[in-house]
């Protein structure tokens, strides 16, 4: 039977390697309608293509139907012009009968849906193309090559993106669709500034109306942050790394690329101090991904199915290291001091105490459940979800400290980063096991972190964080206990209701439901200062009368007022032991 094979004059082989050519051609078809046109040009050599476009972006966990978003499709033979036969075979998939033809097909993509890192979106002011909702890929096909070319230049005059010019500015080549797909367009008529650190290449475009002095500003101090982090890993991957930053309208959030990243802020706070720095974090995180989940990676994030979640435990890896190192490189950096540090983790640790949603769900279940949970979240979530950039940012943290402590200080985390990096990226080419991360984490530390952590992993269980902080001479004070009604409120048109509901863990739940309002409490009538000066008079344990309307009936309850801590500080110990001083001085780089 193998002789046989071998004599087959067309083996199955032959047909997966079936050369193909896809060229796009991206137009802008109505500009304040925001449609862009796409022709799809394919040279082939089969019958028929099945044609399908991603339901989510990799970085973004969650079925999105992007399809939703093309219209007017059509295919044409591209020498004759003439309609070539196709048929849409699922919601985002159609099926053309080439007939070994070079076949054009067309579509239209709306891009006005939402302003986000992760869609399409086009204005007057600006375009911005996400590849995984704009562009069809063959079935199968996702190793193929692919260029792009634009035809925009009478209204914008550049297009940023990661990928090489095709000796054009407006024409790019992907070496396949994965490529393609984790480099996102930007159109603009904006100029960009450039920086370069340790042979890379940085472009910084800024979408919003600023002055050229904060571009500079924002150069130079990225320049900084992007020179630790690549100090820090012993290495950069790309000669060339691209920043789109998007200031023209309120919104906040950054998706990871290979060679570069989406980010979003509001120009109205780029001139605090305070909110500089925390794009300064926006931006050191979505950095650092370059490493962390773009080459080191958790197995099942990578190859994608464009089609379906990619489900894995480990997100806290992806996230969770990444949010713990983004503040941690602005202290290495110097933009903030070691107080400052601490007020930035004490926000993370403290946001974990509010609900009693790490009774409710693990860390593990937090990442598996992302398509649906974390990224699907409702009125209630908040008392049952954790966050694995959260939580996971936590855990690292005490992984750290962990670390330092039981190696005197002399060992840490980062060379868990490198040896991961070094062993699976750039040795193995894949991605790695939850048992690989702790074999590797051992062989790296010496310190086995399985049996000292897996538990906050696999149950729903809070992390004694303040027992690991006191290896670096942190401790914890809680004061102020007063009174919480267990819920949160909203004005609308003068009155009061109910915003947000708080499971927590001295408040009584009381007959109380999203979008009542709070008409009187205890005979008074209730506004919204009304209400927060009152709240402040209540003891807790104190029994109080609220009337409220709900579906249009009036109801009074009777219920009990709880407690919280309303000041909650990490502060460090002034008298520290030498081998507490010791690991303090490691872990805050301090000889």
């Amino acid at each position: 039977m193998a002789k046989e094979k071998k004599s087959n004059p067309v083996p199955v082989e032959k047909e997966k390697e079936s050369k193909e050519e896809f060229s796009f051609l991206v137009k802008i078809k109505d500009l304040h309608k925001h449609y862009y046109e796409v022709n799809l040009r394919i040279e082939s050599d089969k019958e028929e293509i099945n044609l399908v476009l991603p339901a989510w972006t990799p970085g973004s966990y969650m079925i999105r139907d992007y399809s939703t978003h093309l219209h007017k499709f059509g295919a044409v033979n591209s020498k004759t012009k003439e309609p070539v036969r196709w048929e849409q075979t699922d919601l985002n998939q159609w099926k053309v009968f080439s007939e070994k033809k070079s076949v054009t097909v067309s579509y239209t993509i709306y891009a006005f849906e939402d302003y986000t890192v992760r869609t399409n979106y086009l204005d007057t002011e600006f375009g911005f193309i996400n590849p995984a909702g704009f562009f069809l890929y063959p079935e199968n096909g996702l190793s193929q090559p692919a260029d792009v070319q634009f035809q925009v230049s009478e209204i914008f005059s550049n297009v940023y993106t990661s990928l090489p010019k095709n000796n054009s500015p407006y024409s790019f080549h992907a070496n396949d669709f994965d490529e393609l797909f984790d480099s996102p367009f930007h159109l603009t008529n904006k100029n960009s500034v450039f920086f370069e650190v340790e042979s890379c290449q940085h472009e910084l475009l800024i979408e919003g109306d600023v002055p050229y002095s904060f571009k500079e500003k924002l150069a130079k101090d990225l320049k900084q942050i992007t020179s630790t982090e690549i100090t820090w890993m012993g290495d950069n991957p790309n000669p060339y790394y691209l920043f789109v930053l998007n200031l023209s309208q309120n919104a906040y959030g950054g998706l990871e690329h290979r060679a570069s990243s989406i980010n979003f802020f509001s120009p109205d706070q780029i001139h605090d101090e305070e909110e500089y720095k925390r794009l300064l974090e926006l931006l050191a995180h979505e950095y650092f991904h370059l490493w962390n989940i773009k080459r080191i990676r958790p197995i099942a994030l990578g190859p994608f199915d464009y089609q379906r979640p990619n489900l894995t435990k480990e997100l806290w890896i992806a996230e969770g290291i990444t949010s713990f190192y983004d503040i941690y490189f602005l202290y290495l950096s110097g933009f903030i001091t070691k107080e400052d540090y601490l007020n930035k983790i004490q926000t993370d640790i403290f946001a974990l105490d509010e609900t009693n949603a790490e009774e409710w769900m693990s860390l593990e279940e937090s990442s598996f459940t992302a398509w649906n949970k974390f990224y699907k979240r409702n009125a209630n979530s908040h008392n049952l979800n954790i966050s694995y950039y959260t939580k996971g940012g936590v855990l690292v943290l005490c992984m750290e400290l962990f670390i330092r402590k039981e190696t005197d200080g002399l060992n840490s985390f980062q060379s868990i980063m490198l040896a991961l990096y070094k062993k699976f990226h750039i040795e193995k080419k894949r991605g790695f096991t939850k048992q690989e991360f702790f074999d590797t984490a051992f062989e790296a530390t010496g310190v086995d972190l399985k049996p000292e952590f897996d538990t906050y992993l696999i149950k729903p269980a809070r992390i004694p964080v303040e027992e690991y902080l006191k290896w670096i001479g942190v401790f914890r004070t809680d004061s102020d206990w007063s009174s919480d009604l267990g819920f949160r409120i909203k004005e609308k048109n003068g009155n009061v209701f109910v915003q947000k509901i708080i499971h927590g863990k001295d408040i009584i739940t009381p007959d109380i439901q999203l979008e009542d309002e709070i008409i009187a409490i205890n005979g008074k009538r209730m506004n919204h200062s009304g209400f927060q000066k009152l709240e402040k008079q209540f003891q807790p344990k104190e029994k109080i009368v609220v009337l409220l309307s709900r579906y249009g009936k009036t109801k009074e309850i009777v219920m009990e007022v709880g407690g919280s801590y309303k000041n909650k500080k990490l502060s460090f110990s002034s008298i520290v032991p030498p081998e507490i001083k010791q690991i303090q001085n490691s872990f805050f780089g301090v000889s």
